[in-house]
């Protein structure tokens, strides 16, 4: 499992790294060529946006909107990964769909893994279900993300949707939020129908969980991590 969690470490941040800050111009390749490009742009140059401040700034919003889209990516396959080794859960519920409502149109989104109690027995069985709020659920789906930071209005009635039809189905909805950093009032309107975990709580969770210290398993990677992310932020000095 160590190995399968490393790799994924490796593969995500790799992405980032091979970041190319031009992919969406076919007439820009270095930043000279965008400042040029910026010169001759008359929404931006009358108000000196045709500078080099202006561009690492540009640049490298994208680049950190990029990072933070794989770090999700990355914590959900570390979950999936926990997930099957430490619970054997089947493939088919790593990522169990359920059919929600968006704008009054029946729509299949899937979930980031489905526990079902009746797969297990004794102290197991005892152990899971003593994490939910309702005893009386027939088992957990969880929604993993690593920070909340999109305001939209319905993303987030989507994945209030979500919730409800979960918990149709009798199972209890958990999302885990792995940042303290999340904007504050999605976050406060989703703990309405998420039973809701947020920075070191969801790390904790994790290990009530599985019995892996999820958290600990990132600081013992810190030099693979350092190595990737000195990298990232060295492409715009």
């Amino acid at each position: 499992m160590i190995a399968k969690l490393r790799s994924a470490l490796e593969k995500h941040l790799q992405k980032v790294t091979d970041f190319d800050p031009f992919k969406k111009w076919d007439d820009i390749n270095t930043m000279e060529d965008f400042l040029l490009k910026l010169q001759n742009d008359p929404a931006f140059y009358p108000f000196f946006l045709n500078n080099e401040m202006y561009l690492k700034a540009r640049i490298s919003g994208n680049l950190i909107t990029s990072l933070h889209k794989k770090l999700g990516d990355l914590y959900e396959e570390m979950f999936h990964i926990i997930l099957e080794h430490k619970l054997s859960v089947p493939p088919g519920d790593l990522k169990f769909k359920v059919t929600i409502k968006i704008d009054d149109k029946d729509q299949e989104r899937s979930t980031d893994g489905l526990i079902r109690f009746d797969n297990y027995s004794g102290c197991t069985k005892a152990k899971l279900v003593k994490l939910t709020k309702n005893p009386n659920v027939q088992g957990i789906v969880f929604e993993v993300r690593s920070c909340y930071q999109i305001g939209d209005s319905k993303r987030i009635q989507a994945d209030e949707n979500m919730a409800f039809a979960l918990k149709l189905l009798k199972y209890e909805p958990i999302m885990l939020i792995f940042c303290n950093t999340s904007l504050e009032s999605p976050v406060a309107r989703l703990k309405k129908s998420w039973n809701l975990f947020e920075g070191k709580k969801s790390f904790d969770f994790v290990t009530k969980l599985s019995g892996f210290n999820l958290l600990n398993f990132l600081k013992q990677e810190k030099e693979l991590i350092r190595k990737h992310i000195d990298k990232i932020f060295l492409m715009f000095n």
